[in-house]
């Protein structure tokens, strides 16, 4: 579904990714909707950017990858602006936009990206009007195939918003309706995810990211992340273009092949506690403004069921579901129980007890000390889950004792302290 992606950064450097590409290569894969990153230029002397072709472009030549991002800045401190000035800078874009075609392929993708947009806007943005302007302004059998910009994580959402909106109606008023505009946001004050879809509101037509937030820095707004919020608020067009009941799968198991490590519990969307029911709806239930339905369930939506947390905050009637969904129905399992345990649970928090609620063993042993009597079948999965804290261990033997062994595992694994 997801048609073109970016597969490495070429520089002087030979990354990982060479070598996993060449192994692609050698299998004969498909790269028609690969891109490489490049840079713009390299070799700076005496603060002028030097003509010389790119080792990025050349090893885009090399492993045969026509699609390109060319990337450059519009104020790195080892250039002279006022000397090599925007008129050069864009006769040297169209230089090498010019040899990629003749040299790569004549059918290339190209993108250019803006390393320093949120910079450059702040203390330059004249700098950005005229190289947009620029671009904008090719005839259209010459236009390169979009712009990328991004954020460092610095921007606000109103200047991203703002600034997304001014470069959109200038390649609007060039003539380049249907130009990409493409936005990528890391990850510095909390603020990248509303940052994006502020982009996206304002005339950026794509974002280009991982599927999950893993990258440079602490990270930078994934596509998960903003497709579902997309669908969250009424987008249904990305339904039709993308595996959208997928993309939390995808994201947590590429979390997991980066990091080693499956992905932070609380992170929105994919994180393990992402679906939890809370005050007895999940974080992104009962979303009324989706033209998806009269409620936006992400849980129901992914076909995914929702967990029930116990928390100081949960009613008696979720401590029951949970106990149900752990245990099963039981007699004991009762709306009183319930509230003697969500009492218990708040008289614990006052003597600063700090219990666990949320696995088998934690929530028996909650159930234990309101006054429930442990059933067979809880001491059964208790005893599945593994070793228990003495505790727990002896209500099993208890249990043991007055029932017998019927409807129980026959060894009852006692953990020692």
């Amino acid at each position: 579904d997801l048609k073109y992606y970016i597969i490495e950064s070429f520089n002087y450097q030979t990354r990982v990714g060479e070598l996993f590409l060449q192994r692609l290569i050698d299998r004969n894969e498909d790269f028609s909707g690969a891109f490489v990153f490049a840079e713009l230029w390299e070799n700076i002397v005496d603060g002028i950017p030097q003509p010389d072709i790119s080792i990025g472009l050349k090893k885009s030549q090399q492993y045969g990858i026509k699609n390109v991002i060319l990337e450059f800045d519009l104020m790195y401190h080892k250039i002279n602006y006022e000397v090599f000035d925007m008129a050069k800078i864009c006769d040297f874009m169209k230089d090498k936009i010019d040899w990629i075609r003749s040299n790569i392929s004549s059918e290339s993708m190209i993108f250019v990206n803006f390393r320093d947009f949120s910079n450059t806007m702040t203390y330059h943005p004249e700098r950005v009007w005229h190289v947009v302007n620029f671009l904008s302004s090719m005839p259209s059998d010459e236009r390169i195939s979009g712009i990328a910009y991004e954020d460092l994580g610095k921007g606000s959402v109103d200047d991203l918003g703002n600034w997304t909106k001014v470069v959109r109606q200038e390649m609007d008023r060039c003539g380049w309706q249907d130009g990409p505009l493409l936005t990528h946001v890391h990850e510095q004050w909390g603020a990248m995810h509303a940052v994006n879809l502020a982009c996206l509101a304002n005339g950026a037509t794509g974002i280009w990211s991982g599927v999950c937030h893993e990258g440079a820095g602490v990270g930078h707004a994934d596509t998960c992340t903003a497709l579902l919020n997309l669908i969250r608020i009424g987008n249904t067009k990305v339904l039709d273009e993308y595996n959208c009941k997928y993309l939390r799968e995808a994201a947590r198991r590429v979390t997991e092949i980066t990091t080693g490590s499956p992905p932070d519990p609380k992170t929105p969307i994919y994180g393990d506690r992402a679906l939890d029911m809370l005050f007895g709806s999940t974080f992104a239930a009962k979303d009324s403004g989706s033209s998806l339905g009269e409620d936006f369930d992400l849980a129901e939506f992914l076909g995914v069921q929702k967990g029930v947390r116990i928390t100081t905050l949960s009613s008696g009637e979720m401590i029951v579901f949970k106990l149900k969904e752990i245990f099963g129905d039981e007699p004991q399992f009762t709306a009183e129980l319930g509230e003697e345990m969500k009492e218990k649970i708040l008289e614990n928090a006052k003597l600063g007890r700090k219990e666990e609620y949320n696995s088998a063993v934690g929530l028996a042993m909650l159930f234990d000390q309101a006054g429930g009597e442990l059933t067979p079948s809880m001491a059964e999965v208790i005893d599945r889950s593994g070793n228990n804290e003495p505790h727990i261990a002896n209500l099993i033997k208890r249990n043991k004792e007055k029932n017998g062994t019927c409807g129980m595992v026959e060894t009852v694994r006692l953990m020692t302290s």
